[in-house]
């Protein structure tokens, strides 16, 4: 009899522990809002430079000065924008409705200096409107650039930041509630300084009352009411290792400062991910002259690969010439990125393999999971064990040249430290070296490297502040389109 129930008992234990193993792991740190995870989905958001600046001679960041008068499209066609994004597989748009210039592209009941004043539609003309509209036919998500520093302002004799405090609130409040759903607001940090920590306070509580899931992007001192960041230059790539989490408090120390943008830190006390803003041509502005210069197919993809492949999302800026159009080099090569991403991971090389494991959460949980091709699904391992290796054995040989792999991040950054091996037998392994001694992963992490042919591939999770939580990893070959 006692034996008896020393087996019933063990069996419970047992079953238990099973069912324990075959639970979802517990979140791990600091993770996303549900408005984060809407914005690291869109994977790139286009950015319309478009203004005052764009009729005058070779000029981008404007002085105030010029009248108002100057600004007349004369084809303006905000549906031809969502055209390029659509060909471009871009989900979601932002327009610099004011720059620092202060030129608005609404008519503000706030200011004199703007499209009430200019000779575009004789005064009676709104981009912002034709803009969201424009948005909303194609199902792009729109955004706002409202710049926080604004040189026209500072023209006036009797300015003030108290005066400005309000003046911007005014106007942040006509586009929160004029104009919609408005999916993020980007306050940009140059010239911004004397603007500080209480005016964005301020700021913040206008567009958490009327847009509550309006993603904020923020740096300097509107940093702690940011849900992005900027990553600390303006050339299309964040740092390796990229976290998504940060300090929130603005670090003084310059060479820190830009570290902390580019990098993040895996101990950061904030949730923070990194935005990677960058045009596509040499000025943010429309040039005529830099018409030849626009960044070409295999410049977008490496663009891609260091921004949306290093745990980032890309902000990648298409200027309005002076017609209100986008320039069909733009839209081309845009849209033959877009098609060599798709031919690039449309077929997981992996897809086929068997899948050895040495830490397999199992149940829903298990490693095949990686290269099942389903979104929902993610592989993990037992509780307390950081460490796994998961081994995937092809059909055949294949060659590739590129990897990519995505953690699970609603779970947290789990993995600090990892790497990718090859072998043609099963018996000799090879380094890939661009992808030796990594650290974060992320929302997606994208490695590229001479191509090598192989039957084996083995993804070793070596370090980590949980168990890991994967959602897909695989092995590709490059389009000819991105070469």
């Amino acid at each position: 009899m006692r034996t008896k129930r020393f087996s019933i008992l063990f069996g419970c234990a047992v079953t238990a522990a099973a069912a324990m193993s075959q639970s979802a792991p517990a979140p791990y740190g600091l993770t996303p809002s549900e408005r984060q995870k809407e914005w690291y989905d869109r994977e790139i958001i286009a950015f319309f430079h478009f203004g005052i600046n764009t009729f005058e001679d070779f000029v981008n960041e404007g002085d105030g000065r010029a009248p108002a008068a100057i600004f007349n499209p004369t084809g303006l066609d905000c549906e031809q924008w969502m055209e390029t994004l659509k060909s471009a597989g871009i989900p979601s748009a932002i327009l610099t409705a004011k720059h620092a210039d202060g030129f608005c592209l609404w008519p503000s009941r706030y200011t004199d200096y703007g499209v009430k004043n200019s000779a575009w539609k004789g005064g009676k003309g709104d981009v912002v409107r034709e803009f969201v509209d424009a948005c909303e036919d194609y199902g792009i998500k729109a955004g706002i650039y409202l710049g926080p520093h604004d040189r026209h302002e500072h023209l006036h004799p009797d300015y003030s930041t108290e005066k400005y405090k309000q003046y911007y609130a005014s106007q942040l409040r006509e586009l929160m509630t004029g104009y919609g759903k408005i999916w993020e607001t980007w306050w940009d940090g140059a010239g911004a300084d004397e603007l500080t920590t209480p005016l964005y306070s301020y700021w913040y509580d206008i567009v958490r009352e009327n847009q509550p899931d309006c993603v904020i992007f923020g740096t300097k001192n509107s940093y702690p009411f940011a849900d992005v960041r900027w990553m600390g230059n303006e050339a299309g790539h964040v740092g390796d290792p990229c976290w998504a989490t940060t300090d929130s408090v603005c670090i003084r120390d310059e060479a820190a400062y830009y570290k902390g943008l580019n990098e993040g830190s895996y101990t950061g006390n904030a949730y923070i991910p990194a935005e990677t803003d960058v045009s596509i041509r040499p000025s943010w502005f429309y040039h005529p002259e830099e018409d030849s210069r626009v960044k070409s197919v295999k410049e977008l993809w490496d663009i891609y690969c260091t921004s949306v492949g290093r745990n980032s999302v890309l902000l990648l800026n298409f200027p309005p010439d002076r017609r209100g159009l986008i320039h069909s080099s733009d839209s081309l090569n845009a849209a033959s990125l877009n098609r060599g991403i798709k031919e690039t991971f449309a077929g997981n090389l992996l897809a086929g393999s068997k899948v050895a494991c040495t830490n397999d959460r199992g149940g829903r949980f298990g490693a095949r999971n990686l290269i099942d091709g389903n979104p929902e699904t993610y592989y993990a391992g037992r509780d307390g064990k950081v460490k796994s290796t998961v081994t995937f054995s092809m059909p055949k040989a294949e060659t590739f040249d590129c990897l990519m792999v995505q953690e699970v991040i609603e779970l947290g950054q789990r993995t600090n430290r990892w790497s990718v091996e090859w072998s043609a037998d099963g018996k000799v392994w090879n380094k890939i070296p661009e992808a030796d001694g990594k650290h974060s992963i992320g929302h997606k992490w994208i490695e590229r490297f001479e191509p090598v042919t192989a039957r084996y591939v083995r993804l070793n999770i070596e370090d980590g502040g949980a168990c890991p939580a994967l959602h897909t990893f695989g092995v590709y070959k490059q389009s000819e389109i991105l070469k």
